[in-house]
């Protein structure tokens, strides 16, 4: 008797799950979605879909060797020397030659130059602030 009120509880579940939402192809997205799509294209920001991604590895050979064997080894020792080779190829591997500050300085000016906006502003000295908090740090009345 103490379990009849499960069954209830289950149907009410099963009602609850039961979705009379459209389903995801029917969606349509927001208003704004296609204008903010088409000013990041301007941008010259690339679609995901035309997003480079990673070969597929062949792994039909590879899987029937055995790990410690010879064969393994010179594999690895391939892929090791072909991913190294592909990444010192690549044009953004050259080598660092900045200062940390120089990098940072060149982040923010490509990123001003990213969003049109101005260059670095005028921040406050760490002295500065250190002197507003000692003219403002006062205790605060408490009951």
């Amino acid at each position: 008797m103490t379990k009849v009120w499960l069954i209830p509880v289950f149907m009410l579940a099963l009602v609850g799950c039961a979705s009379t939402a459209t389903s995801g192809s029917a969606v349509q997205p927001p208003e704004w979605y296609e204008k903010r799509q088409a000013e990041l294209t301007e941008r010259g920001f690339p679609r995901i879909a035309d997003m480079p991604t990673l070969p597929e590895r062949q792994t039909a050979q590879d899987e029937n060797v055995d790990p410690d064997s010879k064969r393994a080894k010179d594999l690895a020792a391939r892929r090791r020397t072909a991913l190294w080779q592909a990444m010192i190829k690549d044009p953004r591997s050259a080598p660092t030659y900045l200062t940390p500050q120089e990098i940072a300085a060149w982040g923010d000016e490509q990123l001003s130059r990213l969003e049109g906006q101005p260059g670095p502003a005028d921040f406050l000295t760490d002295q500065e602030v250190a002197s507003l908090r000692a003219r403002f740090d006062r205790r605060r009345a408490r009951r």
